[in-house]
């Protein structure tokens, strides 16, 4: 048995949310980008769908003059926005792992076909029984091939969580959560409605989806450098407020520069020299995934990785590890510039010393180690 009251105040709830984040995003300087387009986009088709889905339940059964044909618009438009949903999903999730507009042009008109081809099929819906049928009283009822769409759709959805699975060791990982939350309610929402039908919970489920996307959306903003995917200086300053070492062990951390950097934005220009600090991101977020370590950019061209450790072999060896992986970036000649890194190791010793004296322990370190560097490449 249909609930029209339940229905009504699920989507209400839903399209509520969807005007709340779109007042939010009217003061969002960043709208201007790609990603938040397209985001924008998913949360207005979201408030759009919320009030179809509603209005299809309403009109099913009913007679007045119209009413057939408009149970059949609506029901149409729902199965080709869900598809399209879950297509631009896929969309968003690929730009912000690769953040590449070149990409999408070549990718997505292929990967595109199986939500235009389910899109197509909705609209025959219009003039033929396709995914669903409207009796002579009516009445709604979906055919066999409803699944398929159903099957589409979740392919979108997990062909969006392996691109972000699949990026984790070169600085996306941090998305892999957000995108976790994201598909728990649609999956449970739509699975929900389409064993029960009557139940109206798929796109409340999109809309608390969508609401846990921008929440994520906000920490990345607050958390996250833009250009190289690392952590910034404000989580910097509150892991290290929060951190707490196993027992018999201390906080380890290395400060590290990159060498003559201002020579690659004097030669090459800032677009290259922005270039080297995403791939430096890239190397110290492998390098941190590889040693339970955090990585973070600083300031500028210095970033910090910080790991527990037991004793100072263990960092040291991950400086080691990070000067081999330098080294094997140099030898790939994919650049025109080379990555070398002056570093300064320090254990951070509790009772005896303040976090910002142990952040200036590692600089003090860095900096010798910059000058004993600089004074071998000088001896003759």
């Amino acid at each position: 048995m249909i609930n029209l009251g339940a229905i009504f105040i699920g989507n209400t709830i839903g399209a509520v949310l969807m005007i709340i984040l779109l007042i939010s995003s009217r003061t969002h300087a960043r709208t201007v980008f790609v990603d938040e387009k397209i985001f924008l986009t998913m949360v207005w088709l979201t408030l759009s769908l919320c009030t179809a889905e509603f209005l299809s339940f309403l009109v099913d059964g009913a007679t007045f003059p119209g009413a057939m044909m408009l149970n059949r618009i609506l029901n149409s438009l729902l199965f080709a926005a869900n598809i399209s949903f879950a297509f631009i999903w896929t969309v968003y999730v690929d730009f912000k792992v690769y953040g590449d507009q070149q990409r999408l042009r070549r990718r997505y008109v292929w990967i595109g076909l199986p939500a235009a081809a389910i899109v197509l099929m909705s609209l025959l819906n219009l003039f033929s029984d396709v995914f669903f049928t409207i009796s002579a009283e009516n009445v709604y009822s979906r055919t066999s091939l409803v699944p398929l769409t159903y099957l589409c759709s979740y392919g979108y959805l997990l062909y969006g969580m392996t691109l972000v699975y699949g990026r984790k060791n070169q600085g996306r990982k941090y998305l892999f959560l957000p995108v976790m939350v994201f598909m728990i309610p649609i999956m449970i929402g739509s699975l929900c409605q389409f064993f029960f039908y009557g139940l109206s919970l798929v796109w409340v489920s999109v809309a608390v989806a969508v609401v846990s996307l921008y929440i994520n959306i906000q920490n990345e903003d607050a958390y996250v450098d833009a250009l190289t995917g690392l952590y910034n200086r404000l989580y910097l300053n509150r892991h290290l407020r929060e951190i707490r070492p196993g027992k018999g062990q201390c906080l380890a951390g290395i400060m590290l520069d990159i060498d003559h950097f201002k020579s690659i934005n004097d030669t090459y220009g800032h677009a290259m020299g922005d270039q080297a600090l995403q791939d430096v991101g890239r190397l110290l977020y492998r390098m941190a995934d590889t040693h339970q370590a955090i990585a973070v950019r600083f300031a500028g061209d210095e970033f910090i990785l910080l790991r527990s450790v037991s004793d100072r072999s263990e960092v040291e060896e991950m400086g080691h590890a990070l000067r081999k992986a330098a080294e094997e970036f140099n030898n790939r000649k994919q650049r025109p510039y080379t990555l070398a890194f002056s570093m300064g190791i320090a254990l951070f010793q509790e009772g005896a010393e303040s976090l910002d004296d142990f952040i200036s322990s590692m600089d003090t370190a860095m900096y010798q180690d910059k000058h004993q560097r600089e004074g071998r490449m000088e001896a003759p």
